[in-house]
C-alpha cells in the first residue's frame, strides 16, 4: 500500500468517479483505475462496485475510507511541516492576511482553522472576504499574503502561483415558497422578469458582472431589474429572503446553518454556468511565510483527504 494509491481512492470518491477524478487531477483515467485496482487485488478487498451511476463504495470500502483519511491527513501534515521548515528562517509571522471568497469561507477555511489554530496559537489570521476579483487585486497589491478564492472565468495567471483546490458550480437561488419554485423547471428567459441582487463588485457596472453575463447577455436575452449589487453574503441572503428576488451563489450555501430551510435552488430548464475552480492564490514573487506555507498546506490537504461537499 501507497500514499499515492490512498490517494487516487479518496479522489474517486470524492469526485464521484474515475473519470471526474481524473479530469479534475489533471491525470489518465486509466492510471487511477490500475492504481485503486492495484490497492484492492494487493490486499484481497472490494473497495469500490461499479454501479449504473459510475462507482460506489461497499461496505469494507465505507470503513477503510476513515483510515485513509486519517493516514492521508497525518501524512499531509507531516509534509507541511517540511515544507514550512525548509524557508527561509527569519521571524515568525504574527499574522497572516487571508482573502476567501464566498464558497470557502463557507466551508473549507472554517474546517482548517481550528486545527490550525492548535498547531500555531500564536498566529493570528486577518480575514478578508470578498469576491474573486477584490480579492486577486489585493494578493497583486501585497495587501493579501494567500487568496483562498473563485477563479473567474478570464482569468489569467500572470505574476500569481495558483494550486486549484476542488471544482464547483452556482445555482440561481430563490427563497423558499418563490413562485417559480413551484414552477417545474424555469427557462432562462423567464428569469429576466424578476429582479436580481448581484454578488459581485459594488464598484462595477452590475450588467458587467459574470453572472448577468452568462444568464442574460450570452443567450440575448432581456437584462433584469437590479435590486441591489453587494460584496457580502449575508446581505444578499437577507434581502432574498425578504423579497421574491433571485441572485447566483455557491450551491453550498444551501447547507449552511443560516440558509437551510430559508433559500433554495430554482429548477432550470438550460444550464446556468459551466464549473468553476476554487484556488488558493499568492503572488510569485513575495515568499510565502512559513506560518502561511503551512496554512496552504492544510488546505490543500483537506480537500483531498475529504471526499464530500467541497467537489460537485
Amino acid at each position: 500500500m501507497t500514499l499515492q494509491q490512498l490517494r487516487d481512492f479518496v479522489a474517486v470518491v470524492a469526485h464521484g468517479g474515475y473519470r471526474p477524478a481524473a479530469r479534475v487531477l489533471g491525470v489518465a483515467q486509466a492510471g487511477l483505475t490500475k492504481s485503486v485496482a492495484r490497492l484492492e487485488q494487493e490486499h484481497g478487498v472490494v473497495l469500490l462496485e461499479r454501479t449504473a451511476k459510475g462507482v460506489a463504495l461497499s461496505a469494507d470500502g465505507v470503513e477503510f475510507l476513515q483510515h485513509a483519511q486519517g493516514l492521508l491527513l497525518e501524512a499531509d501534515r507531516a509534509e507541511a511541516w517540511l515544507l514550512a521548515a525548509a524557508q527561509p528562517r527569519g521571524p515568525r509571522a504574527r499574522h497572516i492576511e487571508l482573502g476567501v471568497s464566498i464558497e470557502p469561507s463557507l466551508q473549507l477555511v472554517p474546517a482548517v482553522l481550528a486545527d490550525f489554530h492548535r498547531m500555531l496559537p500564536e498566529v493570528t489570521l486577518r480575514l478578508t472576504e470578498g469576491v474573486a476579483s477584490a480579492l486577486l487585486a489585493g494578493v497583486r497589491e501585497n495587501r493579501i499574503e494567500l487568496a483562498v478564492t473563485r477563479l473567474p472565468a478570464d482569468f489569467e495567471e500572470g505574476d500569481l502561483t495558483v494550486v486549484p483546490l476542488f471544482e464547483s458550480e452556482s445555482i440561481v437561488a430563490a427563497r423558499v415558497g418563490h413562485p417559480l419554485a413551484a414552477a417545474g423547471p424555469v427557462a432562462a428567459r423567464a428569469l429576466s422578469g424578476v429582479g436580481w441582487v448581484v454578488v459581485g463588485d459594488p464598484t462595477r457596472p452590475a450588467f458587467d458582472d459574470p453572472s448577468m453575463r452568462e444568464l442574460f447577455t450570452a443567450r440575448g436575452l432581456p437584462l433584469p431589474a437590479i435590486a441591489a449589487v453587494t460584496d457580502s453574503l449575508f446581505a444578499a441572503v437577507s434581502m432574498l429572503v425578504q423579497s421574491d428576488d433571485l441572485a447566483r451563489l455557491p450551491h453550498v450555501v444551501l447547507e449552511h446553518p443560516l440558509v437551510v430551510g430559508r433559500l433554495c435552488a430554482l429548477p432550470l430548464r438550460e444550464p446556468a454556468s459551466p464549473r468553476y475552480t476554487v484556488a488558493i492564490v499568492h503572488k510569485t514573487a513575495r515568499p510565502l511565510s512559513r506560518e502561511a506555507h503551512t496554512l496552504a498546506a492544510m488546505l490543500a490537504s483537506f480537500v483531498r483527504s475529504r471526499p464530500g461537499p467541497l467537489a460537485r
